[in-house]
């Protein structure tokens, strides 16, 4: 079974158990003959008033009435004084000396919606005579419910009287018979029956019987070995029993639960329940994705609208007050009466279903699906369990309006115990101590409401969420390295560490612990001191695991034996994570990762031979980074990405995350060399910039003046032939230096004039006038225009330069060319002139 949980009704299953728990007899020795047998009264109700007792019967519970009785005297004799003896209650032996077995049967009856009960009772005296003395037995009793009609008690058919006594509990009497004195060795079979009709719904008895249903307590009072219970119902109805082993035979339409292991060391007491999930109401519910049934008894629709409702309205805000979704686990919410029998609801992970009995308790309803979540799979320590359940009930309950009750509790109460100490029960309710269970029910709760009694909503909704997933309070939030279920220790360091809660571990100390578990807590503030110290020498990182491992199971020594084996690691790996940041690159992650998962021996001494060296080599890297990103003047920073130095950091840090170190101290060297490279590189690109600067200045400006000088040709005019020479190439002079063409023919024969003039001729006179009149050409007449300087060509150079440039050469070479090439023609013209006229004369 889940988890039980203690309700409204303890009072009576507690009322149950201590009447069926007074089978320890005490007669009354009286000093007379036994009274003799009553009158058989036949069939009698458990309503009926009560039968005076016969005036020998002592304490009438589960046994009967055990009273010596003188034996006969061998010679006369005066008998002992009565009032000696009188009232004495003797000891609880005496009830030892009656040997009893029982087999209870129950069958239900649908018809009249009742069941059907009979008990056949063996009793056997076994008690010897003592001396004078013997003791006899002559009356029994059996418990039966309060409304228990047609009592009926008979023994080798006769009927026997029946009367009825009160017990402790209210809704349960005793049916008690009389017979004749039963002596040492003999035997009485008694017989009885009744008819259990059932209490109504939510009345104050715990009976029910109806139509589909039935729930009732079986029982059967003996020796070990002696008793038996049978129940018997149609084969449609489906059987629970709180206590014992049930075996099931089916015959003619009917099935029969049949046991005989005892419960307890009275014999067997179980209430049960029978029912029949066609004849049940059915609600069908859709929650959280899933489809849940509502079992209730028929016409019980009040029970039906309030679990609906809790279920719909309540859920969500179980949700978020736990920090998790609902988990499932859950097919089944069933109305039943064994809860108010046994003191019990429970919710069962194995049939996946809430019991929960008839009355409209939406604290208890809460507390049961909360266990849902929060049950034996998830924790450890049935205090936890139900305290922190009922703390979450609680808020549900306060959250969605309710009322709720929290009853006081006193740390020296009834049943008061440390809650450490305080165990699970079984299935089958056996051994249950009614005043340890009020107690713990109590205090578990209040212990730890307690405990967050500062949280608010957020943080008590974060605490419960890291407690079931299973954190550790040495992991960061989320993270869960540590297996197993948690317990009260868990939840100590989790309160302390994420909650907060500075007194916790004295509420502990005076609500939960042992007086053992007491001496654990001055180790465990020694070695957390330690630890922490650990935890601030690594910086950002986790200690190694191993050693959370320990803290988190409590295991301090061995915490300080993985401790002293990582000596100064953690000291190296704070300087990992400086120079990292200094360099602005993120730790070696898996240097980080070899520190944070170490667990053994072995790892604990690669730590050692590691971490060292991946400090240095670390620190090697962050200085060549620093290097690389340290601010420079243009030209070198230039230098830089020009010798690829950032890449080379790049690459350094890479390999140094990637653990390869001997890569990562290389690559850090390169970098540095590069680095202090990069200044003469850049000394040499500034040299290397003017020099191409002014290359491409001079080649600007010969380029501009080769313009300029093809400029200047071609606006220069050709020089024109003289007038009747024909000769060309050679532009005639103007200006002042040109000759007057009138004096020319003025030096020749007078008629060259008329013929100048276009005058009338012979044609003979008119030619050699002509000829005569062509002067001839010579160096000296050859006058050239000045040469032309070309423009200035910019700012820088207004005037032009000096004849004895390259470029005033240059026109000055040409110029002669030219010269040459005139003078050279006109030499030729004039000889060709000359042989034409010594051919003509």
């Amino acid at each position: 079974m889940g988890q039980g949980t203690r309700n409204s009704a303890s009072a009576a299953a507690k009322a149950v158990a201590r009447v069926v728990a007074a089978v320890v007899v005490c007669g009354t020795a009286v000093v007379v003959p036994a009274a003799p047998p009553a009158t058989a009264v036949g069939a009698a109700d458990a309503t009926a008033p009560l039968a005076a007792p016969p005036p020998s019967a002592g304490v009438a519970v589960r046994g009967a009435v055990a009273g010596p009785e003188p034996a006969p005297p061998a010679a006369p004799r005066t008998a002992a004084p009565q009032t000696a003896v009188a009232g004495a209650r003797m000891p609880a032996l005496i009830a030892d000396g009656l040997a009893e077995s029982s087999h209870s049967r129950y069958v239900y009856d649908g018809g009249s919606r009742t069941v059907k009960a009979t008990v056949r009772t063996t009793i056997r005296n076994v008690k010897p005579d003592q001396g004078l003395m013997y003791y006899f037995w002559n009356s029994y009793g059996i418990p039966v419910p309060k409304g228990a009609r047609n009592v009926r008690a008979t023994s080798a058919g006769q009927s026997l009287p029946v009367r009825f006594e009160p017990t402790e509990d209210e809704f349960t009497t005793w049916a008690t018979t009389s017979f004749s004195n039963l002596r040492y060795g003999q035997s009485r079979t008694i017989d009885w029956s009744y008819t259990i009709p059932g209490d109504p719904i939510r009345s104050k008895g715990y009976t029910r019987v109806g139509k589909g249903y039935a729930t009732f307590a079986t029982q059967a009072i003996g020796d070990p070995g002696s008793v038996s219970v049978e129940v018997v119902a149609p084969e449609a109805m489906e059987f629970t029993n709180l206590a014992g082993e049930f075996t099931e035979e089916r015959s003619d339409g009917r099935r029969t639960w049949s046991t005989s292991s005892v419960t307890d060391e009275y014999g067997i007491w179980s209430p049960v329940s029978l029912r029949n999930p066609d004849q049940a109401d059915t609600t069908r519910v859709e929650v959280g994705g899933e489809e849940l049934t509502l079992l209730s008894f028929p016409g019980d629709t009040k029970w039906t609208t309030f679990v609906k409702k809790r279920l719909t309205d309540g859920l969500p805000v179980v949700e978020e007050i736990v920090g998790q979704d609902w988990p499932g686990g859950l097919k089944e919410i069933r109305e039943d009466v064994s809860p108010e029998v046994v003191g019990f609801a429970w919710y069962d992970d194995q049939q996946e279903e809430i019991v929960i009995g008839e009355d409209l308790d939406e604290q208890l309803f809460y507390h049961e699906l909360t266990h849902t979540w929060v049950n034996g799979e998830t924790l450890e320590g049935r205090w936890l369990i139900e305290g922190l359940t009922e703390a979450i009930a609680r808020r549900v309950v306060e959250r969605t309006g309710g009322k709720v009750e929290r009853p006081d509790v006193a740390r020296d109460a009834d049943g008061a115990l440390a809650l450490n100490t305080w165990t699970n029960l079984t299935r089958d309710f056996r051994d249950v101590d009614y005043a340890v269970e009020d107690y713990a029910y109590a205090a578990a709760p209040a212990t730890f409401e307690k405990l967050v009694a500062d949280l608010d909503d957020e943080e008590f909704t974060e605490l419960v969420s890291a407690l079931l997933e299973g954190e550790s309070a040495y992991e960061q939030p989320g993270d869960k390295h540590v297996w197993g279920k948690p317990d009260w220790r868990r939840l100590l360091d989790l309160l302390e560490d994420r909650a907060g809660v500075e007194d916790a571990q004295k509420t502990f100390a005076t609500w939960v612990l042992t007086d053992k578990e007491k001496k654990q807590l001055p180790k465990r503030a020694k070695e957390r001191e330690q630890y922490f110290a650990l935890d601030e020498a690594d910086g950002e990182w986790e200690p190694p695991q191993g050693v959370r491992i320990r803290m988190t199971s409590w295991e301090f020594g061995r915490a300080a034996e993985a401790r002293k084996a990582i000596g100064d690691t953690p000291e190296a790996a704070r300087r990992i994570q400086e120079a990292a940041a200094a360099a602005g690159f993120p730790a070696p992650s898996d240097a980080r990762e070899e520190y944070e998962e170490a667990s053994t021996g072995l790892d604990y001494a690669d730590l050692v031979e590691t971490m060292p060296r991946v400090a240095d080599v670390t620190e090697q890297v962050s200085d060549a980074v620093q290097r690389v990103r340290a601010e420079r003047d243009p030209v070198t920073e230039l230098a830089e990405s020009l010798l690829f130095a950032g890449d080379a950091a790049d690459g350094a840090v890479r390999d140094l995350d990637a653990g390869r170190l001997d890569e990562a101290a290389a690559g850090a060297e390169q970098t540095v060399r590069l680095v202090d490279l990069a200044r003469w590189v850049g000394i040499l690109l500034v040299v290397l910039v003017l020099g191409a600067g002014l290359l491409t200045i001079w080649l600007v400006i010969r380029a501009r003046r080769r313009r300029a000088r093809r400029a200047l040709a071609q606006d220069t005019p050709e020089r024109s032939a003289h007038p009747g020479s024909g000769a060309v190439g050679v532009p005639a002079p103007t200006g002042p230096y040109a000759e007057d063409p009138g004096a020319g023919a003025g030096s020749g024969a007078g008629s060259g004039t008329g013929v100048g003039s276009g005058g009338s001729g012979p044609a003979e006179s008119g030619a050699a006038g002509s000829a005569a009149a062509k002067p001839l050409p010579s160096r000296s007449g050859v006058r050239l225009p000045p040469p032309l300087l070309p423009p200035p060509t910019g700012p820088w150079d207004p005037d032009p330069e000096p004849a004895t440039t390259e470029a005033a050469e240059t026109e000055a070479a040409e110029r002669e060319t030219a010269e040459r090439e005139t003078a050279e023609r006109e030499t030729a013209e004039r000889e060709t002139a000359e042989d034409g006229i010594e051919r003509s004369g």
